[in-house]
């Protein structure tokens, strides 16, 4: 169960570190959660090449840092599926998302930093 405090934290997460696409590469981090997100032009999630890197030592907060992105930046779009990917040496989450017209999007995210981890130790 999730203490008030913790929601709290999630909910400033979504509307504060996923508010834009900086022009070049760099990190992110926000104060508080501590959850980075790198971004690039490139990064938009619409390929394995082009993943969203999320850096996060605990499953459950990256995790929750992919569903934030979602509804920050595809709010008509529901999850309907989700897949675990390995490419190279690092490890991606395939969202599948579905507006209400039936259109199905997949969303890719780099987890490499926190798939496995509970605060920033290997489960």
């Amino acid at each position: 169960m999730y203490s008030p405090s913790r929601i709290f934290l999630l909910a400033t997460l979504t509307s504060v570190l996923f508010v834009s696409m900086p022009i070049s590469a760099k990190e992110t981090r926000h104060h508080v959660a501590q959850t980075t997100v790198q971004k690039t032009i490139k990064a938009d999630g619409s390929s394995i090449e082009r993943a969203i890197v999320i850096i996060e030592n605990d499953t459950t907060r990256g995790i929750a840092a992919e569903y934030s992105w979602i509804e920050e930046h595809m709010p008509e779009y529901r999850v309907v599926g989700q897949a675990l990917l390995k490419k190279n040496d690092s490890v991606y989450d395939r969202i599948d998302v579905q507006n209400e017209a039936g259109d199905i999007r997949s969303i890719y995210f780099d987890i490499k930093s926190f798939f496995g981890m509970i605060n920033g130790k290997p489960r």
